[in-house]
């Protein structure tokens, strides 16, 4: 079922949130610590399962391995994606995108006394607009995003409602202590992953079904990336590796001429 893994991850977020709101004084930081270490495992264990995805089958007049092949399109996609990422510098345009926003909900959403003064202290107000931005950056911005979306467009949830699971615990303990702005992320994910999801169903119609598979590979080399950063391991901009994901739309038919 296409977008099924979009869906739930819709719900488990909002329902998260809207739960993990109802906790008035947050948690302790040992226990957001611990828990946030634990998923970063998890998110480790997608990535490597992904990476070792069976190499798609090669043309016998090919002369390397599908092993091989796969390799080459991973590699050559992750050089290319990193180039233009760090170019663009999408970390750096994902920053200023998020404090924009947080500017903005913050300002509206700031009730004001009849003598125009505002009624909330400054860090009240920016609460909201605080856990909205933190989490909708944190749920959408990455390889398990993108990556999922595309496999779910085809009926292929699996990364999608792993990402779920993760993302409704992140998402309780975020809004154990920024409140219900952190349920509110769950409108984003929606907007935005349904849109990936709507790319990829017009891909996978046009696309060889081996050059899709080299894109979830690549992404999931980046979802590795993503866990390492969660446990402190690394400091990669990951966001500016994305673009590597859809590198192997031009990569793969160069190998398969060339080789």
């Amino acid at each position: 079922m296409p977008f099924l893994g979009t869906i739930v991850n819709f719900l488990v977020v909002l329902v998260a949130g809207i739960v993990g709101s109802l906790i008035k004084k947050g948690l302790p930081k040992r226990i957001e610590d611990g828990v946030m270490s634990a998923m970063a495992i998890c998110v480790v264990y997608i990535g490597i399962d992904g990476v070792l995805e069976a190499a798609p089958a090669v043309s016998q007049d090919s002369f390397l391995s599908a092993g091989l092949i796969k390799v080459l399109v991973m590699i050559i996609s992750m050089a290319v994606g990193a180039l233009v990422g760090e170019l663009v510098d999408i970390d750096r345009q994902i920053g200023r995108l998020g404090a924009f926003l947080e500017r903005k909900l913050g300002a509206a959403l700031t009730p004001s006394s009849a003598d125009g003064t505002s009624e909330l202290t400054e860090s009240g107000k920016g609460n909201f607009a605080k856990g909205f931005v933190s989490c909708s950056i944190l749920f959408c911005v990455g390889a398990m995003a993108v990556n999922g979306a595309l496999d779910d467009a085809v009926g292929k949830p699996d990364i999608l409602l792993a990402k779920s699971v993760i993302d409704a615990i992140s998402c309780f303990v975020m809004s154990a202590s920024l409140g219900i702005g952190c349920a509110f992320s769950a409108f984003f994910v929606l907007v935005y992953q349904g849109a990936i999801s709507l790319l990829g169903l017009g891909l996978a119609e046009i696309l060889p079904a081996a050059t899709v598979s080299y894109m979830s590979v690549t992404g999931s080399l980046i979802i590795v990336l993503i866990g390492t950063n969660m446990l402190c391991a690394t400091k990669v901009k990951t966001a500016n590796l994305t673009p590597a994901i859809f590198m192997p739309i031009i990569v793969s038919p160069l190998l398969s001429l060339l080789f």
